[in-house]
């Protein structure tokens, strides 16, 4: 078996036997990240890394997103759906124009989620 296979397969355990709490901090996490690599791309004039990283910010919202069960809390649901709105919103602003500021918007209403998750689920 390779490494890069051996590697994937690590992730692949690792991420099915997380606690769910630990799997969404996890995201959180690599959302911030690539919103952060997303503005130095912006910053370095790398187009193709920032449209990747935004992608991938994206992506990750978006399941957030679709992960929610309105049923459950429907209230907080709709908050949260309209705080993914605003980050989409944000990416999506930030990927059309190059432009770092709606980023640093993002990451604010990303973080300040992944601070209430993580004082929520005692992390």
């Amino acid at each position: 078996m390779s490494y890069a296979r051996a590697a994937r397969k690590y992730k692949t355990v690792d991420i099915e036997s997380a606690p769910k709490t630990h799997v969404l901090d996890r995201l959180y996490a690599r959302c911030l990240g690539d919103i952060a690599n997303a503005s130095a791309a912006i910053e370095s004039g790398d187009i193709g890394e920032r449209a990747s990283a935004i992608d991938h910010a994206f992506r990750i919202v978006v399941e957030l997103r679709a992960a929610l069960d309105e049923k459950a809390a429907p209230e907080l649901t709709a908050n949260l759906i309209a705080l993914y709105s605003y980050v989409l919103d944000n990416l999506s602003e930030a990927n059309n124009n190059s432009a770092a500021e709606p980023l640093e918007r993002a990451a604010e209403v990303v973080g300040h989620l992944r601070e209430s998750f993580r004082d929520a689920a005692g992390i």
